[in-house]
């Protein structure tokens, strides 16, 4: 067990859990939406330039791929509430800091990148921590319900936070007040976990060799067809989304004539609704073609809403920046909610797949190399846009993202169905090999 209060009955802590689990994240994550949007117009007030912006983003996934692997080890023998509390008070100190300097006039560049590994290193521990510790919080049953919930809050705020970076960045003394705000959501969060109960027993924690236990869970990994294509199917398409991603704020100025703050920010909040609308059919559709498909199918609609975006972005810089502003969230509306479905399909097949004792491991091994593609495409992403333009740099990566969901068709992942899969059979007390599902 994790300590903290005796759990009721399992229904009843389930739903409690939810609720607490729901609004801490709500809090966080609308602080996160602001920060995804006021970072990168921050860095275009300091030096207005597309490498800063895509190493700003490298900075804040390079940690994954640095520490991805020891976290899993870290998360399947601590005391999970109170290694994510530590990771959630010490990103709040980060933004505060950050809010300080700027407030001062006293903002470098390097700070940026600083503050963006900083808080990338204490989000590999946290986003990975909250998954592992999810499947003792929630019943089996449950888990694609609150992954869906969860990323309909992400979605939501990803509406919500945009707008208000836009409306922040345009008033004096904007860009401290969003910080700020983001350093007391992460308060909010790690508060919100003090009141959390498990409704089942973790499984003693190894007490092998850190090496020994890492190669356990990666071997784990390795046996299990379907999550094995879904982590090297992330692993592509990341390395293709991310420059998408990290340019955004150019790409709306540049491609598509929206070069006002307010109207940025409502373009984020707009595709992101659409995306929050498509996310709340993701359990029905998982249930009904099952994960692996619901997989494939969020892939498709990434790459193919970013390719209508790319393709159609001449028609519309045509526009007014208003109508502009429109038109150009649905296609990007559409790639929101291929992200939502593929997240939510990935995650719940890391936590039902691997067997308990397994699962911190297995959950770090796949995001870390799923995560692999993200700061090497950050950085390569806005080194090909400096040289090649926003145009070919979105519709190569778009088209591949196609690709790759296309080649998944015919194998493991596509096969595999329901949102009840049984986890690997652990043979040994002491670990080593798994089933393939």
């Amino acid at each position: 067990m994790d300590g903290g209060p005796a759990a009721p009955h399992p229904d009843a802590a389930a739903r409690r859990n939810t609720r607490w689990i729901l609004g801490g994240q709500s809090a966080s994550l609308f602080g996160d939406y602001v920060a995804l949007l006021a970072l990168p117009l921050f860095i275009v007030e300091l030096t207005g330039s597309a490498l800063d912006l895509g190493l700003t983003t490298a900075l804040e996934t390079l940690p994954t791929l640095l520490f991805g692997f020891a976290v899993g080890v870290l998360l399947d023998r601590a005391r999970l509430r109170r290694i994510l509390i530590i990771a959630d008070l010490g990103r709040a100190g980060a933004f505060a800091g950050l809010a300080l300097a700027a407030a001062w006039g006293q903002t470098e560049v390097w700070m940026v990148f600083a503050t963006a590994f900083l808080v990338g290193s204490l989000t590999v521990t946290f986003d990975t921590g909250l998954q592992s510790w999810l499947p003792t919080l929630a019943t089996e049953a449950s888990l694609v319900v609150v992954n869906s919930r969860l990323q309909f809050v992400r979605t939501l705020a990803w509406t919500l936070g945009p707008p208000l970076a836009g409306f922040l960045a345009s008033t004096a003394g904007g860009f401290p007040v969003a910080f700020g705000l983001d350093a007391a959501t992460f308060a909010v969060s790690g508060l919100s976990l003090l009141v959390l109960v498990e409704i089942r027993p973790r499984p003693a924690p190894e007490r092998a060799p850190w090496l020994t236990s890492f190669r356990r869970g990666f071997a784990c990994l390795w046996r299990l067809p379907p999550l094995r294509a879904a982590t090297l199917a992330g692993t592509l398409g990341n390395l293709a989304f991310v420059p998408m991603e990290a340019l955004l704020v150019l790409f709306c100025r540049e491609r598509l004539g929206i070069t006002d703050g307010v109207l940025i920010g409502w373009f984020f909040g707009g595709h992101a609704l659409l995306g929050a609308f498509g996310v709340m059919a993701a359990p029905t559709i998982a249930r009904r073609i099952g994960l692996g498909r619901a997989f494939v199918l969020g892939l498709l609609a990434l790459g193919g809403g970013f390719l209508a975006l790319a393709l159609a972005a001449p028609a519309f810089a045509a526009l007014p920046p208003v109508w502009s502003t429109v038109t150009a969230v649905f296609p990007a509306g559409l790639a929101v909610t291929g992200v939502s479905f593929v997240n939510v399909a990935f995650t719940t097949l890391r936590q039902q797949l691997p067997p308990p004792e397994l699962r911190g491991r297995v959950i770090a091994a796949s995001r870390t190399l799923s995560w692999a593609g993200l700061p090497l495409g950050a950085a390569l992403g806005g080194a090909a846009a400096e040289v090649f333009g926003l145009g070919p740099v979105y519709i190569g990566a778009s088209a591949g993202i196609v690709a790759f969901a296309l080649a998944l068709v015919t194998g493991s992942l596509w096969e595999i169905r329901g949102t009840d899969a049984d986890p690997a059979a652990e043979p040994g007390s002491g670990g080593g090999d798994h089933d393939a599902v």
